[in-house]
């Protein structure tokens, strides 16, 4: 079930990595990023469960203490029910004009495969974590987007595959306390 957790955690990674890189403008400043996960594969839901019974069951301290460590790495996050991952993230000036989308850990590459005024269809590989998959983002406004996306990896010599709804919202020009992710 570790295992499983793991490549959870890195496909929400991927999420926020791999689709809004190419994207139009956006807004530089503090964006959130909302990932809803499923999965045919019933030990993957089981273990997208466990996560959320996990995070709900953490005293305040260590849920602080979690979101602590987070923060200094650039991201906050939240797990919400149903697998709703909720991250918010710092984009700079310099990011948005790279049309680089943030991402903790990974060595992903990433091949728009279609692209149009507002919309854009990506294929990804990264080898750490290695996982693959393809998606589509939609930009709505420099303000607001939204993505699918289907995932596979490898965790433990078994294929697993999950799929992602992603939305984007621009939140503030200033980032706060939440500095930008160290590549």
């Amino acid at each position: 079930m570790k295992m499983r957790f793991a490549f959870l955690a890195a496909a929400c990674a991927l999420a926020c990595a791999a689709l809004p890189a190419a994207a139009q403008t956006m807004k530089p400043g503090l964006w959130e990023v909302n990932n809803k996960v499923s999965s045919q594969d019933a030990q993957t839901q089981s273990a997208m469960a466990m996560v959320q019974k996990h995070m709900a069951n953490m005293s305040p301290e260590q849920r602080q203490a979690m979101q602590q460590m987070m923060e200094r790495n650039g991201v906050q996050m939240n797990i919400g029910p149903g697998g709703a991952l909720t991250t918010r993230i710092c984009m700079t000036k310099e990011m948005v004009q790279r049309k680089e989308f943030p991402v903790a850990e990974g060595d992903c590459k990433q091949k728009v495969t279609q692209q149009s005024a507002n919309r854009m269809k990506v294929a990804f590989s990264c080898t750490r974590p290695p996982a693959s998959g393809e998606g589509e983002l939609t930009m709505d406004s420099d303000t607001s987007y939204r993505a699918q996306m289907h995932i596979k990896g490898m965790q433990g010599g078994q294929q697993q595959a999950v799929d992602m709804d992603v939305t984007g919202k621009w939140l503030s020009a200033d980032c706060g306390s939440l500095r930008p992710v160290n590549k």
